[in-house]
């Protein structure tokens, strides 16, 4: 986190875990809907603070944000999972508890870079999930996604070993030692249910772009995949880079 962010408008706490903690960022006027942020860091970092530059962008802009912690960690995936449906159940209906003007309902957008593009994904496409998963559900409660960078294709990246094997970490083992475990975790191998946003630079060397464009070839007419010639994977977290009206401008398509 850059010494120079401003602290968020409120922090509050949706589940039980330390991990669930969300920064609350808050636009000028009312706003019927709430984007949440997922972080990235390939599923170890808990440093929900650097979407911090970023949540006071989206409020500047008029979206009323909160940056969601989520479990973490080898093997961890069924906590991360967890975390990322009580946000989206919890955090809206609470609202009268940390927003000055702002009340629930609100539609819900999630918008998540690299690992957190992938559990915003994943959420897309609960209704998909295999016959006995504890997340499957027809009402997702979440109306869009906007991914960044995601790493949309689980067994793609192990094959491709991205950050030296941080997907085998997180599911606990490559798609062939625990393919039940990819065919719930992996994006890829479900179908989103609502549109999704996918934002991705050319000159990306952390996800390759080629997760992307496999997700969003498989997905079909839900999915509609930005490549961004020029920008890397950084950008995406940068209120003043290049990419970023990229960022609201999709967020804006899904949200209104």
């Amino acid at each position: 986190m850059a010494d120079d962010v401003e602290n968020p408008d409120a922090s509050m706490r949706y589940g039980s875990s330390a991990s669930n903690i969300a920064d609350v960022f808050e636009p000028a006027e009312p706003t019927d809907s709430l984007v949440l942020l997922l972080h990235g860091g390939f599923w170890d970092a808990p440093d929900r603070f650097r979407t911090w530059a970023a949540g006071h962008a989206l409020a500047a802009a008029g979206h009323l944000t909160a940056s969601v912690g989520y479990r973490h960690g080898a093997g961890d995936w069924a906590s991360a999972f967890d975390d990322v449906v009580t946000a989206i159940d919890q955090i809206q209906l609470s609202g009268r508890e940390w927003t000055l003007h702002n009340e629930a309902p609100r539609t819900i957008t999630l918008v998540g870079h690299s690992a957190g593009g992938h559990l915003a994904l994943w959420a897309a496409s609960r209704s998909s999930l295999p016959g006995g998963a504890r997340w499957k559900t027809e009402n997702l409660q979440v109306t869009g996604v906007v991914a960044l960078a995601p790493i949309a294709d689980l067994a793609r990246a192990a094959d491709l070993d991205i950050a030296d094997g941080a997907v085998e970490r997180f599911i606990g083992g490559t798609p062939t030692e625990v393919p039940d475990a990819y065919s719930m975790a992996d994006p890829a191998q479900l179908s989103p249910a609502i549109p999704v946003r996918l934002l991705h630079g050319a000159d990306d060397d952390i996800v390759p772009v080629e997760l992307s464009e496999r997700y969003a070839q498989k997905a079909g007419s839900k999915a509609t995949l930005d490549v961004v010639d020029g920008v890397g994977n950084a950008e995406w977290g940068d209120p003043s880079s290049d990419a970023w009206q990229r960022l609201t401008a999709a967020i804006d398509e899904v949200t209104r």
